[in-house]
């Protein structure tokens, strides 16, 4: 592997550009590394009971709509926002995927997708929460599954 560092003080911040043959294993390690050097760990701010509260984005599970709040989950935790879900997706980073129409989780949350003729479950790690994954995104989901290995 070659490294190259070019000094640029036009630029605002660092960039990294990772060119590579294949996308490999360790090639998602790598770009996964890289991600978290950037400085802080990322931080959503929530309500929880009329305060605002940040949360670590790496411990949110899964975020799902009622009404006009959405829950967001961690494994111990359950915060409100009334941040509409459709714009929290796009706030947070791509391991973050649609399971229904009214619900998105964090890809490297998961502990196990099952699928049975009553419903697409997934249970998450360290947690006793689980979410049922609507057909219609149960393919892609399991895409990304597969593809984090």
């Amino acid at each position: 592997m070659k490294v190259r560092v070019e000094v640029d003080p036009t630029l605002p911040a660092p960039e990294v550009v990772v060119r590579v043959p294949a996308e490999t294993a360790e090639t998602a390690a790598l770009v996964k590394t890289l991600a978290t050097m950037g400085g802080p760990a990322a931080q959503l701010t929530v309500s929880l009971r009329g305060h605002q509260e940040r949360v670590v984005v790496a411990d949110i599970l899964f975020c799902e709509s009622a009404g006009h709040q959405v829950m967001i989950h961690t494994a111990d935790r359950v915060l409100t926002t009334r941040v509409p879900l459709y714009k929290l997706a796009t706030e947070l980073p791509a391991t973050f995927v649609r399971a229904s129409k009214s619900a998105i989780l964090n890809s490297e949350q998961v502990a196990s997708l099952s699928k049975s003729l009553t419903g697409n479950l997934v249970r998450f790690q360290h947690s006793h929460k689980q979410l049922y994954v609507s057909r219609r995104y149960y393919g892609a989901l399991k895409r990304v599954l597969e593809r984090k290995g």
